[in-house]
């Protein structure tokens, strides 16, 4: 069996490409450990606001 994971990362108006990567890959890596059969994960960033 395979699955699908899809999610919006919420980030920062001040995060940088880099952190945005960073912060990508390092969900991705806890999604794989939590979820082995996860084949495709799709993270989308998205800008954090408040309200």
């Amino acid at each position: 069996m395979q699955q699908l994971v899809a999610a919006k990362i919420a980030i920062s108006k001040s995060a940088t490409g880099a952190d945005i990567a960073t912060a990508i890959d390092a969900a991705e890596q806890r999604v794989r450990t939590a979820v082995p059969i996860a084949r495709v994960i799709c993270l989308e960033p998205d800008v954090f606001r408040a309200g």
